[in-house]
Formats: structure tokens, C-alpha cells, sequence
């Protein structure tokens, strides 16, 4: 079966859709209202964006809440226009952890959480990874029924960078990943992609924000997050209640190492997207 026809049964032309339009998000976190501005230059994934919408919703970190992904404008035009032809190469995810998302979590507590990853970060890496598999293949069983077609989707190495920032409100760091997939038991072949994980204190509420892209878009992604979390930043400013919160002592009984755990578990599950379309869109043009 041809790449080609397996798109196009995927629904990636999706003819008749609107062109997605470039909107804030408000989220509900316990009691805080959190608006999320889409990135500069970004649109929404919608539904309708198959097959982006149903792959990127079947690999979600357990414990994790994904809010929203976010793909260029460019991207959600040429989607809202049904060219089947077109890489998604750069995207972005923002989520929080199930356990913490109605938590107060004020700036000393961030700070708890930051230094849980600069100190732990190779082990919490060593842990997310065994744990990688199940999820993949929870994944793979989704997409495999929701497209009729038997996926499968491999992680080859994770090769994690220093962190390069640090500060009261932001911590991020990256990585290199090499992903392959499957096709009906055919290898489509292997790539290695780009991420940048940035840990974001907004309020007293704390969300994950990831970016992808090519390997050559390390250096974008992280200057994309930081630019995103910075628009969040001025988006929620704080009333006189949240900065007490945000002021307030560290809160005891978070678990700072499941939270930064599910964090990075997330940001390798939202490699998946971009690894579909490269190499899928790879191997229609190499049956021509």
C-alpha cells in the first residue's frame, strides 16, 4: 500500500475545513483561570486536522494533562487546505501533571522543583525511558485502530543536554532523540529530532511547555519556549490573592521527582507528531 493512498485514508485532505485561527486558550487549573496565548507565528491543531489531531492526542505522558498543541500558521493553512504533501516539522505542546495541577505551588516551591532537576535529571531520564515502551505501544495500539493500519513507533537513543536556563520563574533544558517507525511491519525508516522541556511558574500553578523540530532546530526551540512562556507570563498577571500564593512558603507533600519525571516522560511522548510526518511524508516521496 502506497504512503500516498494511506494519507489520503487517514483524511489528510480535509477539503471543506476552515482555515484554523490563531487563539488563546483559557485553562482551568483548581481555581486559577490560565490564559495561554498561541505562539507568535502558530496556530491550533484542530480535530479536523487529521491524521496530527489523533496521533499527538494517543501519545500523552501518563499522569499528564495536555492543554493544547500549537503548529505554524503556515502549517494550519496548507492543513485547513488538505495538502497532503506537507511536513509538520516544528510544533509545540504545553501540559501540566495530573497531581499538581489544582496544587498552590508558590515561587519556593519552584524552587524545590528546579532543583530536583538539576540534581536528578540523568536519573529521572533513566526512569522515563524504561517506561517509554508501554507508552509507545499504548499509542501505537490507538493510532494502529484508529487508522486501520498497523503502526508502531521506536525510540532509539535520548541523548538529554545541560540545562541553559534557570531562573525564579523558568527552568528548561534539551535533547536529541532518535525515533523510528513501522508501517504494516515495513521500516519506514529513523531521524533524530530536537526538543526543548521548559518547566513554566505561572501564578501558583506550574506547566510544561515543549517545542519540536528538525536536529538543525535545537537553537529554535529554545528560543521559541522561552519567548511562549514569556507571553504567558504577561498574559496572567497576578492579583493581590495570587501574589500571596506565589509568596507563600514552599508547599510540603509534592513530589517533585514524580512531577519533573512525568514532565520529561511528556516530552518525549510529543516527539511522536513529528516523527510521523517526516518520515511518512519521507517515504511517499520515495514511492513517488
Amino acid at each position: 500500500m502506497k504512503i500516498s493512498n494511506w494519507l489520503l485514508t487517514l483524511g489528510l485532505a480535509i477539503g471543506m475545513c476552515a482555515t484554523a485561527a490563531a487563539t488563546d486558550r483559557d485553562i482551568t487549573l483548581g481555581d486559577r483561570i490560565i490564559t495561554i496565548p498561541a505562539p507568535e507565528g502558530f496556530t491550533a491543531l484542530l480535530p479536523s486536522m487529521e491524521p496530527y489531531y489523533t496521533t499527538i492526542g494517543a501519545y500523552v505522558g501518563p499522569g499528564n494533562i495536555r492543554f493544547a498543541t500549537f503548529v505554524t500558521t503556515e502549517a494550519g493553512e496548507a492543513l485547513a487546505a488538505g495538502d497532503e504533501s506537507y511536513e509538520l516539522d516544528r510544533y509545540v505542546n504545553v501540559e501540566t501533571e495530573t497531581g499538581i495541577s489544582t496544587a498552590s505551588v508558590s515561587r519556593a516551591g519552584f524552587a524545590e522543583l528546579r532543583e530536583t532537576v538539576r540534581t536528578q535529571i540523568e536519573e529521572l531520564y533513566a526512569n522515563t525511558l524504561v517506561q517509554l515502551p508501554e507508552l509507545a505501544a499504548a499509542g501505537d495500539k490507538t493510532v494502529s485502530e484508529a487508522f486501520s493500519a498497523d503502526i508502531e513507533m521506536e525510540v532509539g537513543s535520548v541523548v538529554p543536554l545541560p540545562t541553559h536556563l534557570d531562573t525564579d520563574e523558568m527552568m528548561a533544558h534539551s535533547i536529541y532523540m532518535t525515533v523510528g517507525a513501522a508501517l504494516n511491519g515495513e521500516d519506514v525508516g529513523t531521524d533524530t529530532l530536537a526538543a526543548t522541556t521548559l518547566f513554566l511558574h505561572v501564578k501558583d500553578k506550574v506547566l510544561f511547555l515543549y517545542a519540536y523540530g528538525a536536529k538543525s532546530d535545537l537553537a529554535w526551540t529554545r528560543e521559541k519556549t522561552v519567548e511562549w512562556a514569556r507571553d504567558i507570563i504577561a498574559a496572567n498577571p497576578l492579583n493581590a490573592e495570587e501574589q500571596a500564593a506565589v509568596d507563600a512558603p514552599a508547599t510540603s507533600g509534592i513530589d517533585w521527582g514524580r512531577v519533573s519525571g512525568r514532565a520529561l516522560i511528556g516530552g518525549l511522548a510529543g516527539f511522536v507528531i513529528g516523527l510521523f510526518s517526516f518520515l511518512m511524508n519521507r517515504r511517499k516521496k520515495a514511492d513517488g
